[in-house]
């Protein structure tokens, strides 16, 4: 009786580390999964007035760019609470290279994201414009902060 308990526990502890060496320790799970603001591309970018924009890695491929998604909201003023609930929860393990608030609240965020890749950069580009205009940029590749920098220019 006792040697299946042991054989159990060890049958546990082996299965719990394969896991864990198959998953890169949870670390580059995380790391990798989609940002929250993906619920916002999905969420508003049949809406009216939302102007949701997928470049193809073949289009973007002399820009080193991977992934390129932008949405842009005539009227933010409702979908803005979410947005910004989104961009909190993405920006706890980001690096802030540069943001704006105004009374309090961002109205203007350029972040890079973790990568397990170290050559791969994901960055997360936000703005609020005149008249609640919002402007959501999610920009995945091997392109530098430097790079987007001019790009964006």
């Amino acid at each position: 009786m006792k040697a299946k308990k042991i054989e159990r526990k060890v049958s546990i502890a082996l299965l719990f580390s394969i896991t864990l060496l198959c998953c890169g320790g949870g670390q580059s799970l995380l790391a990798q999964a989609n940002p929250a603001v993906f619920q916002i591309f999905e969420k508003y970018s049949k809406q009216k007035k939302v102007t949701l924009l997928e470049v193809s890695e073949e289009l973007m491929a002399e820009y080193r760019i991977k992934q390129f998604k932008s949405i842009i909201f005539e009227d933010g003023t409702l979908a803005l609470p979410e947005i910004r609930r989104c961009i909190e929860q993405d920006k706890q393990d980001a690096k802030k290279l540069k943001e704006a608030t105004a009374d309090g609240l961002v109205v203007s965020g350029y972040y890079r994201l973790k990568t397990v890749d170290p050559a791969m950069n994901r960055y997360l580009i936000f703005k609020v414009g005149k008249k609640n205009k919002v402007t959501l940029l999610y920009i995945e590749g091997r392109l530098t902060p430097e790079e987007l920098v001019e790009l964006l220019k």
